[in-house]
């Protein structure tokens, strides 16, 4: 409670959208100084990741509703002190409750502070490889949709409109989720000589599993990068291919209909000395001319593949 100082056996304080009362009271209570969500953001490594006596700060990018349809970007600070862990977040964060849960089950995860921040700093990268895995099978489908033939319904317009909407949600999440990365890469770059001399060996390898974990999830994030890349591309070529078509049967219908229009044209001036008004089957001949022209177009077309 706010003005209230933190039991002495206190291993964590989780601050979810807290009002400057509760920064500034948590802040007095530790003796710490957490900064507010505008120094968080800013993007200079300086602001993000650094040390104030004993105490480690350190922010990172995260992302709030992966599984909805508009994930939004935001920001975790971990500030390590030696009496305990404080976490500022704004917004539900699946990794933060995971880590909760796992503590409540294990509570040697939380045994010390060194433990503590490396069970979090786990969860919140397992929270980032589940989201790649998501996207990995909806960049799959996107896959599948684009280059499958046959078995679509509805119009191509309205297929062709669902899969740019999807590749668009997939590109933005990959965006979101490599923010994330850089974020947690930076952050175990900085924590490593700063934290590593306090590591018993087990949690030396773990924070260096923790580590390698960082740099695999960035490798299948780039290629996620790139495949929705390609995917773009392949439907926008799909998209040019539909229009080169429509293209192609207005020229076609053009070209079909240009003799008829002539011949129609031609005999229809009005001048007395035509010939073929005097003819009994002036009109049938002047139509079947007609019909003729139109045919003969069209069937060359078809001979040279072009139907």
């Amino acid at each position: 409670a706010e003005g209230q100082t933190p039991p002495a056996d206190t291993v964590w304080i989780d601050l979810l959208s807290p009002e400057n009362s509760e920064r500034t009271s948590i802040s007095t209570a530790l003796g710490i100084s957490l900064p507010t969500l505008a120094e968080m953001q800013e993007i200079e490594t300086s602001s993000r990741l650094y040390n104030e006596g004993n105490v480690l700060y350190l922010t990172t990018d995260v992302v709030i509703g992966a599984d909805t349809p508009d994930p939004v970007q935001s920001v975790l600070l971990i500030a390590v002190t030696p009496r305990c862990l404080v976490t500022v977040r704004f917004g539900a964060l699946r990794s933060v409750d995971t880590f909760a849960k796992r503590i409540k089950q294990q509570s040697a995860l939380c045994a010390t502070v060194e433990d503590g921040l490396l069970a979090l700093l786990d969860a919140v990268t397992d929270r980032l490889a589940d989201i790649l895995e998501v996207l990995g099978r909806d960049v799959d489908s996107l896959s599948k949709q684009i280059f499958r033939r046959g078995g679509h319904t509805g119009s191509k317009e309205k297929r062709l409109e669902d899969i740019l909407q999807g590749i668009g949600r997939a590109g933005d999440t990959t965006h979101k989720v490599r923010d994330g990365i850089t974020g947690m890469s930076r952050l175990v770059t900085f924590l490593g000589p700063r934290l590593a001399p306090r590591l018993s060996a087990e949690q030396l390898t773990t924070f260096q599993a923790l580590d390698r974990d960082i740099v695999s999830l960035n490798e299948h994030a780039q290629f996620f990068t790139q495949e929705t890349s390609f995917l773009l591309d392949a439907t926008l070529g799909q998209i040019n291919i539909e229009q080169n078509n429509i293209i192609k049967i207005l020229s076609i219908v053009m070209v079909v209909f240009t003799p008829p229009t002539f011949f129609a044209s031609m005999w229809g001036m009005n001048f007395h000395a035509m010939p073929e008004y005097a003819w009994a089957g002036g009109y049938v001949m002047a139509l079947s001319v007609m019909l003729i022209s139109a045919v003969v177009p069209l069937a060359y077309f078809r001979r040279r593949g072009w139907l």
